[in-house]
């Protein structure tokens, strides 16, 4: 049976890849789509090797770069939540050895954990030895003894700084509270867990043989030539994954798990910790682009998608979700440099958002021309609670059934929205937690007085009409 999301998805992503890649003369680009806890859709376009025509399938490995660091990042919150590390702690205080460092601007306290997830630290993007024209890069201990000669050169929090080197030293950071060596903290505490089972650092092998050739397009003729390959050693943490696109479409889907109550097994993080990852912490003066913990969050028009990206060394990749239509794409490109492949995983997901969308308003139409609007009665108890209620001076709203809710809403006598909406989740009898809006987690207890129903919300008295 033909799926009308995946036709309509499909018309579209198609025409705009292959456009993408006439443009960026892009020998191969690897693309899936993902609805909430499933790759629905899934396509290898060109060769992953140009010498023997291969087509990328959904297990064939890419290197991803950056977005190793959104793995990082919900590493280092899981030992927050076990309450071995603390956000706003100093980075000094688990790596002494950064006191070395020389500060020309901005304080060495100032450079925390949370700043450094967020790029805000002020930290250079690199260490000063020889490391993407050398290909050799430094070991841990290589960047320690350089510190003298590493800086921090902007104040904190003044603008954003992308250091590749504030990840490197995170990544030490989770060695040493966790007691295991990053690779293996990661392997066993969020790939596993996952089923990440492609994903890896190291390549052997095996997985050689399911690892796509990244390429460097000649500047001045359409020649590609493989790119070099080399180990991240030292900064590892900030881009050192190989990943295929289904195992970045799990990736994706965990990021929507946002009502897991606690750590365990596929939810790797409860639903507090994966909400506070994706909350901006510094945003733009045109609030266009939002900083959050690992995560990068721009604005199109009314939505707003987290994602990352990442380049190394033959390899351009990008994932981009929304949270909101809990939509997803992945893009992996065999070459590098690339400036398309935000651009066109951004497109892609507006596309697919549009599509669900445009489905959502059609199955509403037909339920509604079919008489299915109301398919959750009031229940006994709830019917007198409903209907207008005024707080003085004269601030009106309605409690409603919505949806198999009861819910706060605007009324049409004034729509001064002081407290509305939100839903109201029952507690005890006749008292309810509110959902959503100014009074959100306060508790409201609905009595019966002289005067009628009444309740109070965070000051206001309002009384039923």
């Amino acid at each position: 049976m033909s799926d009308p999301f995946i036709e309509q998805l499909t018309t579209g992503i198609e025409a705009r890849v292959a456009d993408e890649m006439r443009k960026g003369r892009i020998p191969s680009l690897a693309v899936g789509v993902v609805r909430d806890q499933e790759l629905v859709w899934f396509k290898g376009f060109g060769q992953v090797n140009l010498a023997t025509g291969q087509v990328a399938d959904v297990d064939t490995l890419h290197r991803v770069a950056s977005i190793t660091k959104t793995i990082t990042t919900t590493a280092l919150l899981q030992l927050r939540d076990e309450g071995k590390l603390d956000l706003d702690d100093a980075l000094t205080k688990y790596i002494p050895e950064f006191k070395n460092v020389k500060v020309k601007a901005g304080t060495l306290a100032g450079v925390t954990l949370r700043r450094l997830l967020c790029h805000h630290s002020g930290l250079v993007s690199e260490t000063p030895l020889p490391t993407w024209e050398a290909l050799d890069f430094p070991s841990i201990d290589e960047i320690f003894a350089a510190m003298p000669e590493t800086e921090v050169v902007i104040p904190q929090d003044s603008a954003f700084k992308y250091s590749n080197l504030a990840y490197g030293l995170l990544g030490e950071v989770i060695a040493r509270v966790s007691g295991l060596p990053y690779f293996e903290y990661v392997h066993k505490n969020i790939l596993v867990p996952l089923g990440m089972t492609n994903s890896l650092f190291t390549l052997d092998e095996k997985s050689r043989r399911n690892f796509a050739v990244g390429y460097m397009a000649d500047l001045f003729s359409d020649q590609f030539e493989p790119a070099p390959y080399s180990q991240l050693n030292g900064v590892a943490a900030c881009g050192q994954l190989h990943a295929s696109v289904g195992d970045l479409a799990k990736w994706l889907s965990a990021q929507f798990r946002n009502d897991a109550d606690k750590r365990d097994g596929k939810n790797i993080l409860n639903g507090t910790t994966l909400d506070e990852i994706h909350r901006p912490q510094f945003l733009e003066p045109d609030w266009s682009i939002a900083y959050c913990l690992g995560w990068r969050a721009n604005r199109y028009g009314n939505d707003v998608f987290h994602g990352h990206g990442g380049g190394i060394h033959g390899f351009a990749s990008q994932i981009s979700f929304s949270k909101v239509h809990r939509l997803g794409v992945i893009c992996l490109a065999n070459i590098w440099p690339h400036p398309g492949v935000l651009p066109l995983a951004s497109d892609l997901l507006l596309h697919a958002v549009a599509v669900q969308k445009s489905e959502q308003t059609a199955a509403g139409q037909k339920a509604s021309k079919a008489g299915l609007g109301q398919t959750s009665p009031v229940p006994t108890e709830f019917k007198p609670l409903l209907g207008l209620y005024i707080a003085f001076p004269q601030i009106p709203l309605h409690i409603s059934w919505r949806n198999g809710h009861l819910t706060l809403e605007a009324s049409g006598i004034s729509e001064y929205p002081l407290h509305t909406s939100a839903q109201l989740v029952p507690a005890d009898d006749r008292s309810f937690v509110v959902r959503g809006g100014r009074g959100s987690g306060e508790t409201i207890q609905f009595e019966e007085r002289n005067d009628g129903l009444q309740f109070t919300l965070g000051g206001f008295v309002y009384r039923k009409r």
